[in-house]
């Protein structure tokens, strides 16, 4: 058998191994019609869990903690955030990302997100969680291109925050 076969093969048999943990973020149970809060790092989560037809359906608000980002931080761009849905070992059976423009940091009236949850498999024990992940720039000014070190004008100053699931 060539190389480049076994090499695959091997590729191939650790890919099924592996799995999305969110173990070590924090998390509420999955409750229905209930409006939860969800304090991360970064982020606190308000939202709502419904159950329509296959899917979960989440909406809520994500509001920045200010009390944790640098106060020169007025902008946000590359913004991702995450809802998941796991199992009492951390282990995701849904997830859905969604990419947010660039736009201007508001922690009065925060972000409003919606996520659409489909898990392939539920399981036994029912026990089951909700947690979210993020990955966001934040820079002084909204024209300032976040992945730019130096401007012409000097050192631009960027902070960037990530919480999410972990391939385990």
């Amino acid at each position: 058998m060539p190389k480049t076969m076994v090499l695959f093969c091997l590729i191939w048999l650790l890919a099924g191994c592996s799995y999305l943990s969110v173990k070590h973020l924090a998390s509420n149970p999955l409750r229905l019609d209930k409006q939860e809060e969800l304090n991360m790092r970064y982020w606190n989560f308000v939202y709502v869990n419904e159950k329509e037809n296959d899917h979960y359906l989440l909406r809520g608000i994500a509001f920045p903690r200010q009390e944790n980002l640098p106060e020169w931080g007025r902008w946000i761009h590359n913004l991702s955030i995450a809802a998941y849905l796991s199992d009492d070992q951390g282990v995701v059976l849904a997830q859905d990302i969604k990419a947010h423009p660039t736009q201007r940091l508001d922690p009065e009236d925060g972000i409003p997100v919606e996520f659409r949850l489909e898990p392939k498999r539920m399981p036994e024990s029912r026990d089951v969680f909700v947690t979210f992940g993020y990955r966001m720039q934040l820079t002084e000014d909204g024209f300032q291109d976040p992945d730019k070190k130096h401007t012409p004008a000097g050192d631009t100053r960027v902070f960037f925050a990530s919480e999410g699931a972990l391939l385990r």
